[in-house]
């Protein structure tokens, strides 16, 4: 009994707290949104809000999942072969949510690139990717027997999963090399450039990262649940990513006007009313637009 249930449940679980700790982080971040930027537009509002009550009952779903098999059915191992349905639907809430964080961050590749044929294909893909995953979840509150449903889903679980994976990568590519273009040789400019770089390539390698494990798991642990752990953490993967990049803005515009009053101070002692340089348009943009 002991051995079936570590070797089944020993992912989910493991999934299950990790999860619970990152939605700690998602709790203080939305706090810190609602607290700093109570002038943002109504959209950016309603859409922060829905991610939270979206993850908290995706977290309310997940220990509800974990009670049910190491609790109320403690000691009963034939509990282990079949899925309850909290199970598959908090995974039908964590692909809501990566859709969602999806298509902001396509809006924002828009904004910068200014091609609308690049945002509508990275918007096919992130569509194509929720419907597969939706698809699979519907599979699991049918065929309810673990071994039942992983021969229904195979194919389009790795097909679903290896579509995450590369719309992730390419929204964080088409977000690098945008930040690339937009340099000017201007330090104060291309310091942001390198930070909003550097935090676009780190939050598409977490969720891809996540994607390629949920992968090479299911392909390679076929008898354990393994690869739901990294399921479960990865719609909290980009509720942060979210949350930190709305919450970041104050950061670097405070880095901008730093950089502005240690320029206009080296310049000359006298004010100067003359037009903003380029170069300073263009960084106010990125931290308004980022």
């Amino acid at each position: 009994m002991s051995s079936i249930a570590v070797s089944i449940m020993q992912g989910p679980l493991c999934g299950s707290l990790a999860s619970m700790s990152l939605y700690g982080v998602i709790c203080m971040q939305t706090f810190r949104y609602w607290q700093t930027y109570e002038d943002d537009a109504k959209i950016l509002k309603c859409l922060v809000a829905f991610i939270w009550i979206l993850e908290t009952a995706h977290t309310v779903l997940t220990i509800y999942t974990i009670e049910f098999y190491l609790i109320m059915h403690f000691d009963d191992a034939t509990r282990l072969e079949y899925s309850v349905w909290a199970m598959p639907s908090s995974y039908i809430i964590g692909f809501i949510i990566a859709y969602a964080v999806n298509l902001f961050f396509i809006w924002r590749v828009l904004q910068l690139s200014q091609k609308r044929w690049i945002a509508v294909c990275l918007a096919i893909f992130a569509t194509i990717r929720c419907a597969i995953g939706l698809e699979n979840c519907t599979f699991g509150l049918i065929y309810i027997v673990w071994g039942t449903f992983r021969d229904k889903v195979y194919q389009t679980m790795v097909v679903g999963w290896v579509v995450s994976a590369m719309v992730d990568s390419a929204i964080a590519f088409m977000l690098c090399l945008n930040f690339r273009k937009r340099r000017t040789g201007m330090n104060r400019t291309d310091n942001i450039l390198n930070q909003l770089l550097l935090y676009s390539i780190n939050t598409g390698a977490i969720t891809s990262f996540c994607a390629v494990l949920v992968i090479i798991t299911f392909l390679t642990l076929p008898t354990t649940l393994a690869f739901i752990g990294f399921v479960q953490v990865q719609s909290k993967f980009y509720a942060i990513a979210l949350l930190a990049s709305l919450n970041n803005r104050e950061k670097f515009r405070i880095t901008e006007q730093a950089n502005t009053t240690l320029e206009g101070m080296g310049s000359s002692p006298m004010p100067r009313f003359s037009a903003i340089k380029p170069s300073q348009q263009k960084s106010s943009y990125l931290v308004r637009t980022f």
